[in-house]
């Protein structure tokens, strides 16, 4: 079997109808992983104006890849599922994205469920406390498959998350628990939507973290 670890898709595709006026140019940055585990501003200083010079836009975009464990997690009421503990971030880890600029995310990934639930509900309530537009993971099921919306002044971006492939048992929301949107094919994807008052464009980001069989490539 092939191991695709990441591969990235962005295509932005832009539909203009005569007598339509201009609107001004949205700008896009798409990154990939953010697989952090500690707050770099405080780890990492050194780093910070480095990563800071590289994310300019009306949208920037990350994939936080695991989930916030609060101090004293994992414990018997909390225990660790899946891949091991090097998933795990401290909320600061996710604090962090918003003072690099980074202003959507989505929380979406085989890592989400590394806390169940519990590490679920951290990961949003972070992102909620700090204004941070997120998708890809909710406390239900419709939650989980909402759009987040971020709004700037040139236009409107919807995120939709999912995952599929090594999400720990259990990982999928439902109607009445936690969890992520699991897509059970060959892909965890998370699309981007942008649209304004006057055109409809759209474009996609494509995240692919799996295990492959040879005759689906």
């Amino acid at each position: 079997m092939a191991s695709v670890a990441v591969a990235f898709c962005a295509v932005v595709l832009a539909i203009a109808t005569a007598g339509w006026p201009q609107s001004p140019t949205l700008s896009i940055t798409l990154t990939g992983q953010s697989m952090i585990r500690s707050d770099i501003r405080t780890t990492a200083p050194a780093a910070v104006p480095t990563i800071k010079s590289l994310l300019k836009g009306d949208v920037i975009f990350t994939n936080f890849e695991g989930t916030v464990a609060l101090p004293g997690q994992p414990n018997d009421s909390t225990p660790l599922q899946g891949q091991g503990a090097g998933f795990l971030a401290p909320p600061e880890a996710l604090d962090a994205l918003p003072s690099f600029g980074f202003n959507l995310v989505s929380l979406s990934n085989n890592h989400a469920w590394n806390l169940r639930a519990i590490g679920i509900q951290n990961a949003i309530a972070e992102a909620d406390k700090l204004g941070l537009v997120h998708a890809g993971t909710g406390r239900t099921l419709s939650d989980a498959l909402a759009p987040g919306y971020l709004k700037t002044p040139k236009g409107t971006i919807a995120l939709i998350g999912m995952a599929s492939g090594e999400v720990a048992p259990g990982g999928s929301a439902t109607p009445t628990r936690a969890g992520v949107p699991c897509q059970f094919r060959f892909a965890q994807r998370n699309h981007l939507l942008v649209g304004d008052a006057n055109k409809s464009d759209s474009g996609c980001y494509q995240h692919d973290h799996n295990l492959i069989p040879p005759d689906a490539v």
